[in-house]
């Protein structure tokens, strides 16, 4: 079975000797800016220099993560920072923002490019197209399924990387805006302040209310799947942590190497020890597959407890002992509800011991604050931290090597070695011939098999000649070292390369034309208020939300062409995400081209099949942020949607020497989130890996109430995808005149669940500026802005 590259998080240099000593065939860490872990420690230029010389005296890769968007005003900065790691030898560059990347083919060509799971590949066409735009690898986002992961990589040859391991995000990775809109930390800027770990009311008209931590999933765990997704043919194994201690990225890199190495070299490992501590160092409610299986319902969701919640150890008795379910020593951190102690002392059988083994009764101490009934868990295992401390001392790792020894009188010492195919070899002193007592060759060897502050060691001695003779001991270290710092300096420094730098090339454009205003929905009623108004050109329709009430179909497109004659350009809104549906909204697409002037998509699979065939929209979620990415795409689609992340300076920055047509979303409640979960389904439909959802999205209208009151509508689309929309709408209608200044002249109005009355309402304030001063909007980040 071929190799697999197994993938280690790096958030410190402690993390980064952590995963090496571990058996990391690569690692992924951040510098001070640009990476999607902002709160992470991260590397400066320095650290970042030993960080990467010392993953390659270990022949070990070095990702640096630039996955974030960017703002016009940091892509020089950017650019230059580029520069500087492809200078120091970085091994690929893993990124999410188009227009570096549009920047970095241009300028360092060489460089290799890593599309970030912040891209939101998940379908075969989207892949191949960002392949053939330059990206050698794809993180492919996780909702995608063992079989899908098999077609992109295997199948169709694709380059993949996929997460097995840590924290999970409810929605899809580059789709969320929850706390960017409701707080202005943006997760697409590295600055999510996870508001899906929050507690959550989920409410429905009719069905009740159910509370919980509705969006906090469990962490990803495939330790016992590492057979087949091998077989997938994915490239790389990545586990997530670069915020987690670097105790916790020695123990999980160490069982997944150990996993890896059973299916590959047939070497022992007790999978489910190795599953026990992958619990011990973090788990919430303990593990789920992800979306490996297609599992998409409670079982992957940890409701009761967002954090880390240890292993259960036991239930107080009346007694105030606890019959242990699972071990315990002096030292191990204990949780009762949110609260929690050092374990200090341990009575059994009224004896004090230093630990104590699952099946035994027990008293622990200090006993104050629990009572008869609290649930304990330990949180932290002192023996195995100590263990996995060790593991954190650089150099502990050695590469084993075969020296071949001259020992000859009167000659220099000769030492020469074979490493990476390349032979080295030092002189040192001349052997003197033995007047008195000559060294032995067990004291030579013993010498070269030292090893200090070095990442090699001799294995093996060869002696080659051995004379009696004589030489300082002090002299045949010196020349041991001296050889490994000779293979250190090359192997480093064979990585390193000039910055020859080429300039940027223009981008040729897809299309000049201005539209002005777009409108979208989804329901009827909100048709027949478009349909009405003939002041309105352009309409698109959503046909894929037959979930909801009154929801638009195929016939309802095909009526509004016959009616209009022509007074009206219709357009088809295609999902954002589409999956194994894929060649079913293809047949939609095809079936309505004689009925529609164009589509609205953000799906990059869509994207490529129809570049050359239809007028296309790019929807918001593409994540534009600065000129070059509306470049990127300008090449394909006619017209372009920026972000909803950027401010009016920021906006008006872009659009300095604009060549391309770019459009803005002035009205619409921002869609927060989307999910493969449907805590509808989860929370009222019983949904889980055993039962199927009892469509209960259609039977009511729900809300998610936050713990500020506030209140956000769930939508669920054909392919039972949930939709959070944000509590109140956007509205920059009075901010276009300022808008077409800057030269923009394309305004997306979308409505999602307004009623025929709310409708009109906006259309009579595009129409005459007549605000309901009544009604509560946001103007989003226009003001504000991200950090």
């Amino acid at each position: 079975m071929r190799r697999i590259e197994l993938l280690a998080p790096a958030g410190s240099m402690e993390s980064l000797i952590a995963a090496i000593n571990n058996g990391a065939d690569a690692i992924y860490l951040g510098g001070n800016k640009f990476s999607a872990r902002a709160y992470a420690s991260n590397f400066d230029n320095e650290t970042m220099m030993k960080a990467v010389d010392y993953a390659h005296s270990y022949n070990v890769k070095v990702y640096v993560t630039m996955n974030t968007l960017l703002k016009q005003s940091e892509l020089k900065y950017a650019l230059k920072y580029v520069g500087y790691l492809y200078e120091i030898g970085v091994d690929a560059l893993i990124i999410q923002d188009l227009g570096l990347v549009s920047l970095i083919r241009d300028v360092y060509p060489k460089f290799e490019l890593h599309a970030s799971t912040q891209m939101t590949i998940h379908n075969a066409e989207g892949a191949l197209y960002f392949r053939e735009k330059g990206l050698e690898r794809i993180v492919l986002s996780r909702e995608l399924s063992l079989d899908e992961i098999k077609y992109i990589s295997k199948d169709l040859g694709i380059e993949t990387e996929i997460f097995v391991h840590g924290a999970l995000c409810v929605c899809y990775s580059g789709q969320c805006l929850m706390s960017s809109m409701i707080g202005g930390r943006s997760g697409n800027r590295g600055r999510c302040a996870q508001p899906c770990r929050m507690q959550y009311t989920l409410i429905g008209e009719t069905s009740g209310e159910r509370k919980g931590y509705l969006l906090s999933p469990k962490d990803t765990c495939l330790i016992e799947d590492i057979e087949p997704i091998i077989k997938s043919g994915t490239a790389s194994l990545k586990v997530e942590g670069r915020m987690k201690k670097p105790e916790y990225v020695a123990g999980v890199t160490r069982n997944y190497r150990k996993s890896i190495d059973k299916v590959l070299v047939n070497t022992k490992f007790d999978l489910q020890k190795g599953r026990n501590e992958l619990a011990q160092l973090f788990n919430r409610e303990g593990f789920a597959k992800a979306y490996l299986y297609k599992n998409t319902g409670k079982d992957m969701m940890s409701y009761n407890y967002p954090k880390n919640t240890g292993v259960f150890i036991g239930q107080v008795l009346s007694s105030g002992e606890i019959k242990l379910e699972a071990d315990v020593a002096l030292g191990d951190g204990i949780r009762f509800a949110d609260d929690g102690f050092t374990l200090s002392k341990i009575l059994k059988n009224n004896n004090e011991v230093k630990e104590a083994f699952k099946g035994e009764t027990v008293k622990l101490f200090p006993t104050g604050g629990y009572k008869k009934g609290y649930r304990l868990f330990k949180m932290s295992d002192k023996k195995l931290y100590d263990e996995l401390n060790e593991d954190l001392k650089p150099y502990k790792k050695k590469i084993g090597l075969v020296g071949e020894v001259e020992f000859k009188a009167n000659a220099p010492l000769c030492i020469k070695t074979k490493f990476n195919k390349k032979e080295f070899k030092v002189y040192g002193e001349v052997v003197e011939e033995a007047t008195n007592k000559p060294l032995t060759r067990e004291r030579v060897e013993e010498s070269l098999k030292k090893s200090g502050e070095i990442p090699y060691k001799f294995d093996k001695i060869v002696f080659d000649t051995f004379d009696d003779g004589f030489i300082r001991i002090a002299s045949i270290n010196n020349l041991r070292r001296e050889l490994f710092e000779k293979i250190l300096k090359e192997g480093v420094s064979s990585y390193r390369r000039k910055r020859d730098e080429e300039a940027p090339k223009a981008k040729e454009l897809k299309s000049q034309e201005d539209l002005g205003y777009i409108y979208s929905c989804i329901t009827k009623d909100q048709l027949k208020a478009l349909s009405e108004n003939k002041n309105v050109k352009n309409v698109a329709l959503d046909i894929f939300f037959s979930r909801q009430k009154n929801a638009l179909k195929k016939e309802d497109l095909k009526n509004l062409y016959e009616q209009e004659s022509g007074d009206k350009n219709i357009y088809l809104k295609v999902p954002s995400i589409i999956k194994g549906e894929f060649n079913n909204i293809v047949k939609v697409i095809d079936e309505m081209i004689p009925y529609i002037k164009g589509i609205i998509t953000s799906n990059a699979g869509i994207l490529k099949l129809y570049k050359d065939k239809l007028f296309i929209i790019g929807d918001y979620k593409l994540n534009i942020f600065n000129k070059e990415a509306a470049e990127f795409y300008a090449e394909d689609i006619d017209i372009p949607f920026i972000s909803l992340e950027l401010n009016r300076k920021e906006i008006k920055e872009i659009m300095k020497n604009m060549n391309s047509k770019i459009g803005i979303n002035i009205y619409g409640k921002t869609e927060l989130m989307v999910s493969e979960y449907c805590p509808i389904g989860s929370t009222f439909g019983n949904k889980s890996s055993k039962k199927e959802c009892n469509g209960a999205c259609m039977k009511d209208t729900f809300r998610l109430k936050d713990r500020m009151n506030e209140s956000f509508s769930l939508l669920a689309d054909n392919s039972c995808r949930s939709y959070i929309l944000n509590s109140i709408a956007t509205n920059l209608i009075d901010e276009v005149e300022e808008l077409k200044s800057f030269n923009i002249n394309n305004f997306r109005i979308d409505f999602k669940d307004e009623s025929y009355e709310e409708v009109n309402e906006i259309l009579n304030q595009i129409a005459h500026g007549n605000k309901n001063e009544n009604k509560q909007y946001t103007k989003g980040h226009y003001r504000r802005g991200v950090e």
